[in-house]
């Protein structure tokens, strides 16, 4: 049987720059999962993480700790623990720390982004 169950402290995290970290729990690499991909990110207070978009994927988010603000096309929307976010293909995406804390939110993408397939 593969694995179901990933702790976070399994899993080393990627970091980035802007200074943040991204974590990638549920793939096809730690689990077998081919049609979805789920991980958590925790940016540093001040950072961010830069406007990009996912021209295929849908991209889901939970705000676990936090607050922030996500700007998507040219709206602005203020984020904190317990706010949900979907990001649709195509549209332009950033996410702001403007709290005190570490922001810590989980991400999930359907299909799974290409670096998180074997």
């Amino acid at each position: 049987m593969r694995k179901v169950v990933v702790h976070e402290s399994e899993i080393a995290g990627e970091r980035r720059d802007p200074p943040r970290v991204s974590k990638i729990l549920i793939s096809e690499h730690t689990t077998g999962a081919t049609r979805i991909s789920m991980g958590m990110n925790t940016t540093e207070v001040g950072s961010c993480i830069p406007l990009h978009c996912h021209e295929d994927e849908e991209e889901a988010m939970f705000i676990i700790q936090g607050e922030g603000k996500l700007i998507m096309g040219d709206e602005e929307y203020p984020l904190k623990a317990g706010s949900a976010i979907y990001s649709p293909p195509g549209v332009k995406h950033t996410i702001i720390n403007t709290g005190d804390v570490p922001l810590k939110l989980v991400w999930a993408y359907a299909p799974p982004l290409k670096a998180h397939r074997k």
